[in-house]
């Protein structure tokens, strides 16, 4: 399908240029060493922690990042390809509170982090199992990465995240990682996981992230290079103006990790938004994450990377109105754009903190609905139907005819969750609010899981180690 493009190649390369300009002439605080002496020898310059990026060594190591990618699933029907004209959906990430139906809001746990496995495992539209889903707040910090990966590859056979939380996350989800995939020479040609390390806005990174990144490069591992800037707050407050601030955020990340180990697969990821000004909070349902979103896309063509942007995302505190057109402003806006990886697309409520049960489900409706939309159509005498229409005829109807047959499991969305009886119907089936509806879909899909089976050798190693930490 042809994409809808917010900027002309000429403002795209305004864009670039004034990127460059900020990258040479301000450059970004990097607050970890071991990444100022690697980007010195690939030819920065430091002063202290300030690192300046001449636009050639930009340039030249943008060029070595792979335009595409596979991420390998442990049951290889659910490979996913990572750019080009492809779109990979996963769900809600980083929340640390919960919210459903059932028992409101309340902190999240490893048993909502493991629901959310299922879940993602469970409905066809969602193509990566998922990173922090659920914080699982009841057990010790120091478990919870290990459990979350563990938790991953137990209850789905799809691609995963990895940890985004610095060095030692990635050294454990890369050791976990191959207990089920075998040795880091092997992931690295058939990388399982991808993980995400953001910049610290604006135009820095602190050490935890700096460490992820290079930690990850150094195994040849795909990572979600991202930037958060705010517009009005952590970035100037035009939409322009921040979307230079996150480019050269994400390119100061590339260039790290190209420097480590060239050919490092990344994805140009942007989540940028504005400030709610009248409190001065982050707004991720507003029109300008949607902005943010296709100028990503945008620019990533542009540079040759896949990109990350979008999601079902909202700022509503409770399943409603607001959580369902700012979702699809988000999702749509994403799948419209060519956007490549869709994080956060299914759960997220009150700007990234919540997690609830039946928005996951409603998003993941939302999701099923743009894959059928980005599919695109074909031209053919088949699809024109012209034949078809003479047999027909005026005032005749196509219900019965052998061609809708033939063609409408294929051709028309089926939706897992819309309620599409008459009113009548409906009524008599209870009423139920889409939210209702939700509701009892989760519990429904809880119910009916059924595990895919790890290795045996897999599973002993291990349960072994988190029960060794």
């Amino acid at each position: 399908m042809r994409y809808f493009e917010y900027f002309t190649k000429e403002e795209t390369e305004q864009i670039h240029d004034a990127t460059m300009r900020i990258m040479e002439e301000v450059g970004l605080d990097i607050k970890y060493e071991p990444a100022r002496e690697v980007l010195k020898k690939g030819g920065c310059k430091v002063d202290g922690v300030r690192v300046y990026f001449p636009r050639k060594v930009v340039e030249e190591q943008i060029k070595n990042a792979p335009s595409e990618f596979t991420l390998y699933a442990r049951n290889s029907d659910k490979n996913i390809l990572i750019g080009g004209d492809s779109v990979a959906f996963m769900p809600c990430y980083g929340a640390p509170f919960i919210n459903n139906l059932d028992e409101g809001r309340r902190e999240s746990t490893l048993k909502d982090y493991q629901n959310f496995a299922k879940l993602a495992y469970s409905i066809p539209y969602i193509d990566i199992t998922g990173g922090m889903m659920a914080e699982p707040n009841d057990v010790p910090i120091e478990k919870r990465n290990a459990l979350m990966i563990y938790s991953s590859m137990k209850y789905s056979d799809k691609p995963f995240m990895g940890a985004g939380t610095g060095q030692q996350g990635a050294k454990e989800t890369i050791k976990m990682a191959s207990m089920v995939f075998g040795s880091k020479e092997e992931m690295a040609k058939k990388p399982p996981f991808i993980s995400i390390l953001c910049s610290l806005t604006p135009l820095s990174y602190d050490d935890k992230m700096c460490g992820g990144i290079m930690e990850y490069a150094k195994a040849g591992m795909p990572q979600l290079i991202s930037s958060l800037s705010i517009a009005g707050a952590t970035s100037p407050v035009t939409m322009e103006g921040t979307l230079v601030v996150q480019n050269a955020e994400v390119l100061a990340g590339i260039t790290l990790a190209q420097v480590v180990r060239p050919g490092t697969p990344v994805v140009f990821a942007g989540s940028s938004s504005s400030a709610a000004m009248r409190y001065g909070t982050l707004s991720i349902g507003a029109p300008e994450m949607a902005v943010n979103t296709a100028a990503t896309a945008q620019m990533a063509r542009f540079y040759r990377l896949p990109s990350r942007g979008g999601g079902a995302l909202s700022d509503a505190k409770i399943v409603d109105a607001q959580a369902g057109f700012e979702a699809m402003q988000s999702q749509l806006m994403a799948t419209l754009t060519g956007i490549n990886f869709v994080l956060h697309s299914a759960g997220i409520l009150e700007g990234y903190i919540v997690a609830s049960y039946e928005k996951f489900i409603i998003d993941s409706e939302i999701c099923g609905m743009c894959k059928r939309i980005k599919r695109g159509e074909s031209i053919t005498a088949d699809k024109l139907a012209v034949d078809v229409i003479k047999q027909v005829g005026a005032g005749g109807e196509y219900l019965t005819n052998i061609h809708t047959f033939n063609h409408f499991k294929k051709e028309i969305y089926t939706p897992i969750l819309e309620e599409k009886d008459n009113f009548a119907s409906w009524l008599k089936k209870g009423g139920l609010s889409i939210e209702k509806r939700a509701n009892a879909k989760w519990k429904e899909l809880l119910e009916k899981y059924q595990e895919p089976e790890l290795p045996k050798d897999a599973e002993k190693l291990l349960t072994s180690y988190v029960d060794s930490i």
